[in-house]
């Protein structure tokens, strides 16, 4: 059975968020303070594997950020980050089978931890964007390193600034393992500050968008080409 390009799209989208969501668990309580280097490789692993399917993103505040640059349909950014959400909350609960319902969430309890929260996520999240970005959308696009620059963008990200909120960058991920441990073990105060996760890396993603229209002032014609097809689908 073949799925048309849509459903590829989307079953991408979905494979490779839940095995990224699903190392980051795994990965915290497995080797603890170090989690963050088999998240960061995993990360590259799945952006190699289905970049040439869905573009790779794992990530809304991805998806924002290719949107804001014209390069996504806002009805495909929508399935996208249903697909992604979706895949981490999968992702979640097959943790817990393994591990448990005890495990790391990114979450801000206290006004502090709110506004480390805001500052960290939205300028790791422009890091992030940007790399994907000038590394997938650009004239150097075509390249054989953009898996490695992504993941390596967040594994240094996660270093820097897990240990003050759980160093997410990726709205699916906050979403997916704060709604997982409200329904298995009942603590959904988190919840009440999950907005902070979504317009933190949302305004970073859109800073990192601005930058790149302004540094990319030329994309070749065979990518507008790509573009003008890509768009074509939902007119």
């Amino acid at each position: 059975m073949r799925l048309g390009a849509q459903g590829s799209r989307i079953l991408g989208e979905v494979i490779g968020t839940f095995l990224f969501v699903l190392t980051i668990p795994l990965a915290s309580i497995g080797v603890g303070s170090l989690s963050a280097i088999p998240i960061g490789f995993m990360l590259s692993a799945m952006t190699f594997c289905f970049a040439y399917v869905s573009g790779a993103h794992f990530n809304p505040a991805i998806t924002i950020a290719v949107f804001f640059i014209g390069r996504m349909h806002i009805v495909r950014v929508g399935m996208y980050i249903a697909a992604q959400c979706g895949a981490a909350l999968l992702a979640t609960l097959y943790a817990a089978i393994i591990v448990g319902v005890d495990m790391p969430a990114p979450q801000a309890r206290s006004l502090k931890a709110v506004w480390r929260a805001l500052m960290t996520e939205s300028v790791f999240s422009f890091a992030v964007a940007s790399v994907v970005l000038h590394c997938m959308y650009s004239r150097q696009r075509k390249n054989n390193f953009f898996g490695f620059a992504i993941g390596m963008t967040v594994l240094a990200g996660a270093l820097s600034v897990g240990g003050f909120n759980g160093g997410a960058f990726n709205p699916a991920v906050a979403t997916g393992t704060q709604l997982g441990k409200c329904v298995l073990s009942g603590d959904c105060e988190p919840l009440a500050m999950l907005w902070v996760f979504w317009a933190a890396p949302a305004a970073g993603s859109f800073a990192a968008s601005m930058f790149y229209n302004i540094l990319d002032t030329a994309p070749p014609k065979d990518a507008r080409r790509e573009d003008a097809n890509r768009l074509a689908d939902f007119h």
